[in-house]
């Protein structure tokens, strides 16, 4: 198997995380396919990047369609503050994949549990809210 080909493979295991030394080791991995890559390399690479915008846009289209019209009724801004730490501008973001700093996000399987541990939490919360 080809260097370029087990590097593709380590970037797409990679795809989805955005730690600080993920992010590190995915620019580490460009830099080596842009001073070494031959053209199997970049058409491996164009099939890897149209395989995953094509996942990227299905996994968007689900969440979507999953919300439905409870996207405009769940409080965005506190399960983000509260279950990610986040902004309510970087939910909306991988809720609707929206490209940050030239990629797009989406919610991984993680921050999908999450979110939905947070709906499943506010649901228990509102159910027993009782006025006196």
């Amino acid at each position: 198997m080809e260097k370029y080909e087990d590097l593709l493979k380590e970037f797409e295991a990679l795809l989805g995380k955005d730690d600080e030394r993920s992010e590190r080791r995915k620019d580490e991995i460009v830099a080596w396919m842009e001073a070494n890559g031959d053209e199997g390399a970049k058409r491996a690479c164009e099939e890897m990047i149209m395989r995953n915008l094509g996942r990227i846009d299905g996994d968007i289209a689900t969440i979507r369609q999953q919300l439905g019209n409870r996207y405009d009724i769940l409080p965005m801004a506190y399960i983000a503050e509260h279950y990610f730490g986040k902004s309510r501008s970087w939910l909306y973001q991988r809720i609707n994949g929206h490209k940050v700093r030239g990629k797009v996000y989406t919610l991984n399987e993680e921050q999908k549990r999450t979110f939905n541990e947070a709906c499943q939490d506010l649901a228990k919360e509102i159910g027993s809210f009782r006025l006196a």
